[in-house]
């Protein structure tokens, strides 16, 4: 008679593939949080740089004003 395999996975088998899957929910978890990360990081740097934008136009705005009063 031949030898029947048994019903489900190895303990070993199962216990690399509980790492494995385990290793992989942690590192989308890190992903998340530094999509959201990045998220806010963008926001900021759009934010700073409208800030600078509108200075630089502001400058420009009283340097003409004052080529046009002399």
């Amino acid at each position: 008679m031949a030898e029947e395999p048994k019903p489900g996975p190895t303990a070993v088998v199962s216990a690399e593939v509980q790492r494995i899957r385990t290793a992989l929910v942690d590192v989308g978890i890190a992903a998340r949080r530094w999509l959201e990360r990045l998220r806010w990081a963008r926001v900021i740097i759009a934010a700073a740089a409208q800030v600078v934008m509108a200075f630089v136009a502001w400058r420009i705005w009283v340097w003409r004003a004052r080529r046009r009063r002399r």
